[in-house]
């Protein structure tokens, strides 16, 4: 397992403080959209600034 510092792990959502890492290991675990990520890591349920970065995350 990678320890990651917060410079290497951005928030990607603020509203919920939801870093990088939680989208990527949800990801990982089967999350393909952004209504699964919502579900899996309450990413996007406040403001919705967020939706551009978890789409590119998911493409990537």
């Amino acid at each position: 397992m990678t320890v990651r510092s917060a410079l290497d792990d951005p928030l990607i959502c603020l509203c919920a403080h939801v870093p990088e890492s939680v989208i990527l290991a949800a990801k990982c675990s089967g999350v393909r959209d952004v209504p699964g990520l919502r579900l899996a890591t309450g990413a996007n349920t406040g403001c919705g600034d967020c939706l551009p970065d978890l789409e590119e995350l998911l493409d990537d």
